[in-house]
């Protein structure tokens, strides 16, 4: 009886999304491992600039 229900609750694979070279699309390709971690620094960087920016623009209206 514990089998059967163990054998249901196993996870099945997941289906492949729309952004996974689904028909119709071009096939998807992955970044290679150094260039997504550069690009999520650079995001990253970006975000902080950003702040920093808004805080100085927030502390001289205030002034």
């Amino acid at each position: 009886m514990m089998a059967g229900l163990a054998s249901r609750a196993r996870v099945r694979p997941a289906a492949r999304g729309r952004w996974s070279g689904s028909a119709g699309g071009a096939p998807s390709t992955r970044l290679p491992a150094g260039l997504a971690v550069a690009a999520h620094l650079a995001g990253i960087t970006a975000a902080i600039a950003a702040i920093a920016v808004l805080t100085t623009v927030f502390a001289l209206m205030l002034r």
